[in-house]
């Protein structure tokens, strides 16, 4: 696509209240005009719904297609294909696709996103938020390559409408009961191994949290040939979290937990890095929309900021990496009220750890909640790189799933799935979220339900 070449794009009609932010995006695109009238030649004819040919047959079909939206890999409104994909323990999909002049049907972008079966309505209004903003992507791509990138569908299986609601309402039974009579305690365990993948289940250490918290975001250190878990703090009377180090000994013992970081904010996902002799830390700080990294002073208890990396950004574990003469930074974006924080992730690169930072220029990188939300440090294995990452696609931290990055730079990402840790490792578990190592050693969390109860009859 040249410089001087703009396209014209025809809407079908007055775009609903989800879809005003993805015009808003395309008039901030240069090389985007948006008509009302067939007097310039359309290049893209957007409907802001599902297909309908009734629709084209009046609109006609532009030079790039009559572009229009699918969820659940249908035509279905997404309220509807959201109970249809709960009913069948899916992640919620949702699509981009374009009816061509020449008649074929070809999908431009495909994504995947959480989906809670106790709260389908806030699934619809955040896959919404997120549809609305892939025509933006696509014309994006678009600009860079001058040709229309498709990709192949996966194809999607969904239940009845009337098994989404049963799915529903169990859903919603399943949450008040738990919410009612238990605690969601994450808890951790840690081995000394170098298998790509370890076996929770082989653990070596156990780290059970006192009942009025629960422990998670394990990393492992060593330092000064001593062996130290950096790791989240969740108090439930407060559901702030805060940070803080927790020895293991030889003897498959472990210390107290050591307070090392508590601003006030929720933080969480206490991520190591070493760097030039030094230990700097960048933990989850989300409330405070800034990444900031921290240099220990004095291990493991005293730290500075050396840095603030992003600013004004809603995000979720940032991970860091130095890979082929460039630090690389993955985190998810997203927003609270807006597109969900588990469902894509991001890369940004600089010639340090401390910045300056570029955004990549096909961010997100990857649209799809089972497998983009950061799961623990990136690491090198026999010259290859490994990311763990969520799976958050039918709720948070269902599952960790080990990725063999293929390519990083500056013009393209792509990873393949090649291990994953499922929550059934342990009798009771229902989640796992974090697998993070050192040179030597590895660490897991879990999540189990613990009883209100279970703290009354502790001694004091």
């Amino acid at each position: 696509m040249n410089a001087s070449e703009r396209l014209n794009i025809r809407l079908t009609a007055t775009p609903p209240d989800w879809a005003t932010a993805s015009v808003a995006a395309l008039l901030q695109l240069p090389y985007v005009n948006i008509v009302e009238t067939d007097e310039l030649p359309i290049d893209v004819v957007l409907h802001f719904g599902t297909y309908s040919e009734a629709v084209q047959q009046q609109v006609g079909t532009g030079r790039l297609g009559f572009w229009f939206f699918r969820f659940a890999g249908q035509d279905l409104e997404v309220a509807t294909a959201a109970r249809q994909s709960a009913a069948a323990g899916i992640a919620l999909e949702s699509s981009l696709w374009a009816k061509l002049p020449d008649n074929n049907c070809v999908c431009l972008y495909q994504s995947f996103g959480q989906l809670d079966d106790f709260a389908v309505w806030r699934s619809v209004s955040r896959t919404l938020a997120k549809a609305a903003c892939f025509p933006e992507r696509v014309l994006s791509r678009y600009q860079h390559t001058g040709a229309l990138v498709t990709c192949t569908a996966e194809p999607i299986t969904t239940l009845s409408s009337t098994a989404g609601y049963l799915s529903q309402a169990k859903g919603i039974l399943n949450k008040i009961i738990k919410k009612l009579f238990y605690h969601e305690q994450w808890f951790i365990v840690a081995g000394k191994s170098n298998e790509l993948l370890p076996d929770p289940s082989q653990h070596q250490w156990l780290l059970n949290p006192p009942a009025d918290s629960f422990w998670a975001d394990p990393f492992p250190v060593e330092q000064d040939g001593r062996v130290w878990v950096l790791l989240e703090v969740l108090p439930f009377s407060t559901q702030c979290g805060y940070l803080a180090a927790v020895e293991l000994f030889a003897d498959g013992s472990h210390g107290v937990a050591q307070t090392i970081m508590n601003t006030g904010s929720h933080l969480s996902y206490p991520f190591i890095l070493n760097y030039q002799g030094d230990i700097y830390m960048l933990p989850e700080a989300g409330a405070s929309r800034e990444v900031t990294l921290w240099k220990c002073e004095q291990f493991p208890d005293r730290w500075t900021k050396a840095a603030t990396l992003l600013t004004d950004v809603c995000f979720t574990d940032a991970t860091l990496i130095e890979h082929n003469g460039l630090w690389w930074l993955f985190l998810t974006l997203g927003e609270y009220d807006g597109i969900c924080l588990n469902d894509e992730l991001s890369v940004y690169y600089a010639d340090s750890p401390f910045g300056v930072w570029t955004a990549h220029k096909d961010n997100p990188i990857k649209s799809d909640a089972r497998n983009a939300r950061p799961a623990g440090n990136i690491f090198h294995r026999d010259g290859v790189l490994y990311r763990p990452a969520q799976d958050c696609g039918t709720g948070y931290g269902k599952a960790t799933v080990l990725n063999r990055i293929d390519r990083l730079d500056k013009e393209g990402f792509s990873e393949t799935p090649v291990g994953r840790i499922d929550a059934d490792w342990r009798a009771g578990c229902l989640c796992t979220h974090t697998l993070s190592r050192s040179e030597h050693y590895w660490t897991v969390d879990s999540l189990h339900l613990l009883p209100r109860w279970a703290g009354l009859f502790q001694s004091k």
